[in-house]
């Protein structure tokens, strides 16, 4: 594995790379969800490296990509969808793509993937939506409530140093159930180094423009989808409800959708074999 920037046509982006699979393997991309980044799943990855060539990016605002990152200018994920169909474009298309992401990078990943005919394969775990019939709200105007992005612009986007930064993580709020390894694995990623200190590299004014970005036409990309896919959801705390499992599920391409027992949004880290055998399966079935 090694960190690389790739050149877009919107700038750069820096992306974890696995390049040992030969010549004839496919492409994987991995997207990661918000206020995450590529460091966060490497784990889960590289157990694949001999099957795929791995491509897992931080998406703009986050991590290491230097892509412009205001938090105003930033409307729909659409935005992200399209920065990973050019990373896609400027790498090698030879081979197809199976897009694999978690919460906003699998909703990004079935955006992207909506346009493309090289795209064979997805993997959406827990991906991050609106339930359908709020989704149809918001698409005739409605403005909805948004906790999440609410909660995100009050974090504290700043630390003395990276020990300040994990003593504050550890065991609290979404990262009370997290092992210790994801945990230093997400903050190698997304903190940078500052005059004083540390800061998240993902700042809280862009965290919370990323969840207000939220997507409304996550329905209207699963119509066009023609890839096969797999969705996996947690078993609480999931971002999928019962009726749009039932629609994923519902679909001609679809896999497998289903609920994984005994896990939460975060079933990455908690069950990533069920992950990894996910992204074999899809591979078969295209």
């Amino acid at each position: 594995m090694q960190r690389s920037t790739i050149s877009t046509p919107a700038g750069e982006m820096s992306a974890l790379v696995w390049d040992e699979a030969g010549a004839d393997a496919p492409n994987l991309h991995f997207a990661h969800a918000t206020g995450m980044n590529a460091e966060l799943y490497a784990d889960l990855l590289a157990p694949l490296a001999g099957h795929f060539r791995i491509i897992a990016s931080d998406a703009r605002g986050h991590g290491f990509t230097s892509l412009p990152a205001d938090p105003a200018g930033l409307h729909s994920w659409d935005d992200f969808a399209a920065d990973l169909n050019g990373l896609i474009d400027v790498l090698d298309n030879r081979r197809p793509w199976l897009l694999a992401g978690h919460s906003m990078g699998a909703a990004v990943s079935l955006l992207a993937a909506q346009h493309r005919d090289d795209v064979t394969g997805l993997v959406l775990v827990d991906p991050a939506m609106l339930p359908f019939d709020v989704a149809a709200m918001v698409r005739a105007g409605a403005d909805i409530p948004n906790p999440m992005a609410d909660q995100a612009v009050r974090r504290r986007g700043g630390f003395p140093s990276r020990a300040d930064a994990r003593a504050a993580y550890l065991g609290r709020g979404v990262f009370r159930t997290w092992p210790d390894a994801a945990l230093d694995a997400y903050l190698a990623g997304g903190l940078v180094d500052v005059a004083d200190g540390v800061a998240l590299a993902c700042t809280p004014a862009f965290e919370a423009a990323t969840f207000r970005a939220v997507s409304p036409h996550i329905e209207a990309a699963l119509a066009a989808v023609q890839a096969s896919f797999v969705l996996l959801a947690g078993e609480h705390g999931s971002t999928v409800r019962d009726a749009e499992l039932a629609a994923f599920a519902a679909h001609s391409r679809c896999v497998e959708a289903s609920r994984l027992a005994g896990t939460s949004h975060f079933l990455p880290l908690e069950a990533p074999d069920a992950v990894r055998n996910a992204i074999t399966r899809v591979t078969g079935a295209t």
